[in-house]
């Protein structure tokens, strides 16, 4: 009887546990999606971003062709410490997900939002949350290498 009634227990326990773990949650990002297509030349335009831990941001006043894109808020273009690595992520503070609200980039390889307050640490690629109220790391983008120190900024990475 006893046995019985462990099984019983346990067999509770775990449906309790498999319907917890149905339950929706917030996604991950929730800046809002918006096209991306922006060109980084590093030997041209970009020549700013050639070194270690520089950092760049480009918004809808600074595209160059009709095609580019900028995201929602706009592009925030980071190198990492060694300058062998370029990640971009939008502008937009995903806590507070609106347009006019962007993180500010500092020369140490993190962005603050002045409004709320985060930090995001931006130097490894992935826009993670240092201290502050959000829960989601920045929006990211993909970057793909064209050759020759040309780089095409696309797609949410997911």
């Amino acid at each position: 009887m006893i046995k019985m009634k462990r099984t019983v227990f346990f067999v509770i326990v775990l449906f309790a546990s498999l319907a917890d773990s149905c339950i929706d949650e917030a996604p991950l990002f929730t800046v809002p999606q918006a096209p991306v297509n922006f060109k980084i030349d590093l030997k041209g335009y970009d020549h700013d971003l050639n070194g270690a831990l520089s950092c760049k941001t480009v918004t809808e006043k600074d595209v160059r062709t009709p095609h580019d894109r900028v995201g929602y808020s706009g592009l925030l273009l980071v190198r990492d410490h060694q300058a062998s690595g370029l990640y971009a992520y939008d502008l937009c503070c995903p806590h507070e997900d609106k347009k006019e609200i962007v993180v500010i980039p500092s020369p140490d390889g993190k962005a603050v939002c002045p409004h709320c307050g985060t930090v995001f640490v931006t130097m490894f690629g992935m826009g993670t949350v240092e201290s502050g109220p959000s829960r989601e790391p920045l929006q990211r983008y993909g970057v793909t290498s064209l050759g020759n120190d040309v780089f095409l900024i696309g797609n949410p990475v997911k």
